[in-house]
């Protein structure tokens, strides 16, 4: 499955959310009062951030994309701060973890995987839990298939499906959402064939309302919409991720360790392909939050944040 501006939207329509927590968001995102510090790890010349708030068990928080900056994730790293000890990684390529060059060579899922155990080795960790929104889902199952004896428990928020036959229905659910005159537009946009920033924003603005069950929501999100994805980033890494036929199925058919997945029931990543992702996980529960679509957190925070705590203890 080759990578595309429209196919990787679902995977970072993202309702932007400033680096600094205390300012202003979007009205449907907020956080906790929550201190988060910073860290970093050195890697291949350049340095890996992180931020951590909270003690207890390791929680590592993973954004999605591929390509996006983690802020739109920092109320969910907050909440899970109130019970667990949280971890928002600036992926590579993103945030202030930026290489030398982005190229094949320094962005590819090999490296992202290695860049999980040296933050894992450089905390001392023995075992983690992984909280993977949408790509960084996927990420998450990427790294359980690696090194399954060094995840606790997976929480799985939207995912990208564990197979690319369920990703199949995306681009016709977003479709669905949009009106005459959007898709209209969208089609103009991709005849055009480029991925030039202005281009794939216009293209972000047109669909991201299709990921919000309210669509006021959407539209705020599009209006707040700002320079938090890395185009260069989502497309190496998205055409590793899901390569056309991908199947995690038979790598993760022995992973017993507790699995969430966790969906919003209205999301263009529909109930089946979060349904068929959790049955192939031996130990895994499903749940949906109604009235939601691809930011639960966002849209219903106190159902949310229920589950989420509810699995994390």
């Amino acid at each position: 499955m080759k990578w595309a501006p429209t196919l990787a939207l679902f995977l970072w329509a993202n309702p932007a959310v400033a680096q600094d927590p205390n300012q202003k968001l979007p009205p449907s995102q907020t956080i906790p009062a929550v201190t988060f510090h910073d860290g970093k790890v050195t890697r291949d010349g350049f340095d890996l951030f992180y931020r951590t708030a909270g003690t207890g068990r390791p929680v590592l928080v993973l954004a999605g994309g591929p390509g996006d900056d983690c802020d739109y994730m920092l109320p969910v790293a907050a909440d899970a701060a109130k019970s667990a000890q949280a971890i928002l990684l600036e992926q590579r390529g993103t945030g202030r973890s930026r290489p030398p060059a982005i190229n094949q060579t320094t962005i590819n899922l090999a490296n992202y995987l290695d860049d999980l155990e040296a933050l894992r080795i450089h905390l001392s960790l023995e075992q983690w839990t992984l909280v993977g929104h949408s790509a960084g889902g996927l990420l998450a199952m990427y790294y359980a298939a690696a090194h399954p004896d060094r995840v606790d428990k997976l929480i799985l928020l939207d995912t990208a499906p564990i197979a690319s036959e369920f990703l199949r229905p995306l681009q016709d659910n977003i479709l669905d959402r949009l009106s005459s005159e959007e898709r209209d537009q969208l089609a103009a946009l991709e005849k055009s064939e480029s991925t030039s920033p202005e281009v794939v924003s216009a293209m972000t603005r047109l669909q991201i309302g299709a990921f919000f069950f309210d669509r006021k929501a959407g539209a705020e999100a599009a209006a707040a919409f700002g320079n938090s994805w890395h185009a260069d980033v989502a497309r190496l890494l998205g055409n590793e991720m899901t390569p056309r036929g991908y199947d995690l199925r038979p790598r993760l058919k022995n992973f017993e360790r507790p699995v969430l997945v966790l969906n919003g029931r209205q999301d263009p990543m529909d109930p089946l392909m979060a349904y068929e992702t959790q049955i192939a996980l031996k130990n895994s529960t499903l749940r949906f939050i109604d009235r939601s679509g691809h930011f639960p957190w966002a849209e219903q925070p106190q159902k949310f944040n229920e589950v989420l705590n509810e699995f994390l203890k």
